[in-house]
């Protein structure tokens, strides 16, 4: 089959662009023939279908909202995709005419791609399902988090309330106009026309029933990693951190922990490896903690290859999730558990599904710097309960998350949408 999958990037800039490069292959190991769509990127992966991709909102180089000139034309451009972009749509429909995918995947579109692309793949009657990789269908911040706090207005309430807090790029004229565009996407029936969503995690399904999704049109596949083999190598007493390095992220809260470790319980006996990059002034006001606490075991190494997260996660004795927002499925954790190194986790959002707590790692009360301590220090001075996790991990790994159960239960949802349509 040719199998059409959109996102507004085509390059690693996160989770759900290293699970649509893994789809892809997964995809093409099949036999499928795999079409992607997308916006005209400086940083993008090459590809033969680049031709269809549409321009970006300002330079090709400008990647983030934070990132943009504003000018009259990336302001009008931004306000189209908001609301529905005819250049989107006309581009999606040249590729479908020429090319005549089977079926699509859609990825990240809203804002910068806009629901155009659900009209276009309706139109031309392409079976398609949207995987929701953030919660923004339900919060327009995408991450229910606010004031460093979990927050759900918007779940169980009113957007409306996304205006007064000021939940998009702390502005209130971006969150009205997005406020202002949801309502235009709902009345246009422009989400009615999603035959299925795809959700990760059984948490992020419960939420979208919550807000007002019906039941039926939300489909359960667990995100897939691919299996590691059995390390031979020695664990080095280390714990490790591998994601964005953000505060909604959590890597505070880490560090924090690292430093009670020292002062109450004079333990610096294991290395802290930090792999990841993230806002510059947050970056550095981190590196300024580790500095100001004389954390000598403490490393921020920044991005590397994923040969070398690999290798690191192989080597570590414990992985770090110390996320404050609810997170969906971070490919990090399953990459950890494939690896066979327990996971010590936030105890809310997708991280009960995928770190069982006392088996594959423990789980931990969110933002509690001493309670994360506490679980470090029970499980870095245990290497032979580290390693029956670590054993733990990787078998459950292979059993929920292998990417042959995920194809083929990404293929038993295309099999149901045409028996539903026909």
């Amino acid at each position: 089959m040719k199998i059409l999958v959109i996102n507004y990037r085509y390059f690693i800039s996160g989770g759900p662009e290293r699970y649509m490069f893994n789809l892809h292959d997964l995809l093409s190991s099949h036999g499928h023939t795999v079409i992607p769509f997308s916006i005209h990127y400086a940083k993008n992966v090459e590809t033969e279908y680049s031709k269809y991709f549409v321009s970006p909102l300002s330079k090709s180089d400008e990647v983030y909202f934070k990132d943009q000139t504003w000018n009259i034309s990336s302001l009008f451009k931004t306000l189209e995709r908001s609301f529905y972009s005819q250049e989107v749509y006309r581009s999606l429909e040249k590729l479908i005419e020429e090319q005549k995918p089977d079926c699509a995947i859609v990825l990240h579109y809203l804002r910068k791609l806009s629901p155009a692309v659900l009209v276009a793949l309706s139109k031309h009657n392409i079976p398609f399902v949207v995987r929701i990789s953030d919660f923004a269908m339900i919060c327009p911040n995408a991450h229910m988090i606010r004031d460093g706090k979990i927050c759900e207005l918007c779940v169980h309430g009113n957007l409306a309330n996304s205006v007064r807090y000021k939940c998009i790029q702390d502005s209130y004229s971006a969150s009205l106009i997005n406020y202002i565009a949801m309502h235009y996407h709902s009345l246009r029936g422009y989400f009615d026309l999603v035959p299925k969503f795809i959700v990760p995690s059984s948490f992020t399904k419960r939420k979208m029933i919550e807000a007002g999704f019906s039941s039926e049109k939300l489909v359960h596949v667990p995100t897939f990693v691919y299996p590691e083999s059995a390390s031979s190598m020695v664990k080095k007493k280390r714990i490790i951190y591998v994601g964005r390095v953000e505060y909604i992220k959590g890597v505070s809260v880490l560090l924090n922990a690292v430093r009670i470790l020292k002062t109450d319980h004079n333990d610096e006996s294991f290395e802290v490896v930090i792999v990841g990059d993230g806002t510059p002034a947050y970056v550095e006001e981190l590196k300024m903690f580790v500095r100001h606490q004389h954390l000598k075991n403490v490393q921020m190494i920044g991005n590397v290859t994923k040969e070398q997260v690999v290798e690191l996660l192989k080597e570590s004795m414990i992985s770090i999730a110390p996320s404050l927002w609810y997170d969906n499925m971070p490919n990090a954790v399953l990459e950890s558990l494939a690896c066979g190194t327990p996971v010590i986790a936030s105890s809310h959002g997708s991280f009960p599904d995928i770190v069982i707590d006392k088996e594959t790692g423990f789980l931990f009360e969110p933002g509690n710097a001493n309670d994360l301590a506490q679980k470090i220090g029970q499980l870095i001075n245990n290497f032979s309960l580290c390693q029956q996790m670590g054993e733990n991990a990787r078998q459950f790994v292979n059993l929920h998350h292998s990417p042959e159960k995920h194809y083929a239960e990404l293929m038993e949802v295309f099999s149901t949408i045409n028996s539903e349509r026909n």
